[in-house]
């Protein structure tokens, strides 16, 4: 009886330590206490695009499920993410299903009001002929003149975040915080709604920084 109380206990702090290394305890923050944290003066501002700006799962979808290759199979092969063909799609026609998130639309009106510049900086690869632009444009009712989206590709996201003298960044993975940070700059984490299918890395709080509350919606 013994034997079998140390080995649930055991198994139990196991189970414990597993979780504690993937979650961390974060702290929400809302869109009020990021305003009052300003300055004064107009700043620019960066946002991620997938899962931050946009709930873009629909064009990913199809880039997993599809049968629309030769006898059935995927068209862009085994690996979606890695053929240029998808990307080329994903910006340039997919984007059209990208939902913008509710909680983007209310912080970039928050910025809107300040007079604050906004990036839109994604880690996808550079195409022609995109459209992501004009649709951030027409979904956060930006002036014709904002700056085009930025595909970093393989490029750190904090090599524009410095260049465009950013001083807060919003993202929902990892790198986002990351690559701002290591830049000097604040980031702020956005939630992934629970229907998105992007499995990069992704630990809320886990450099500290603060999460948008509600910002999976």
């Amino acid at each position: 009886m013994k034997n079998v109380r140390f080995l649930l206990v055991f198994l139990l702090l196991i189970s414990v330590s597993a979780f504690a290394q993937n979650h961390f305890y974060y702290h929400t923050i809302s869109i009020e206490e990021i305003e009052k944290s300003l300055p004064s003066r107009p700043v620019s501002v960066g946002f991620d695009i997938d899962d931050t700006a946009f709930f873009s799962t629909p064009g990913f979808h199809y880039a997993f499920t599809n049968t629309d290759g030769p006898n059935g199979t995927n068209k862009y092969g085994d690996s979606p993410l890695k053929n240029d063909l998808f990307w080329k799609d994903m910006s340039g026609e997919f984007d059209k299903f990208s939902l913008p998130k509710e909680s983007a639309r209310k912080v970039i009106e928050m910025h809107k009001k300040r007079g604050d510049k906004i990036y839109f900086i994604s880690a996808r690869p550079p195409v022609k002929n995109e459209i992501t632009s004009e649709l951030a444009r027409h979904h956060f009712s930006l002036p014709a003149n904002s700056p085009k989206a930025i595909f970093s590709g393989r490029t750190s996201k904090g090599v524009f975040i410095k260049k465009y003298g950013i001083s807060l960044f919003y993202g929902d993975s990892d790198s986002d915080i990351s690559e701002a940070n290591e830049v000097g700059v604040r980031a702020i984490r956005f939630l992934r709604s629970p229907l998105s299918n992007n499995k990069t890395k992704y630990h809320p709080g886990m450099h500290g920084e603060a999460v948008l509350e509600a910002s999976e919606n």
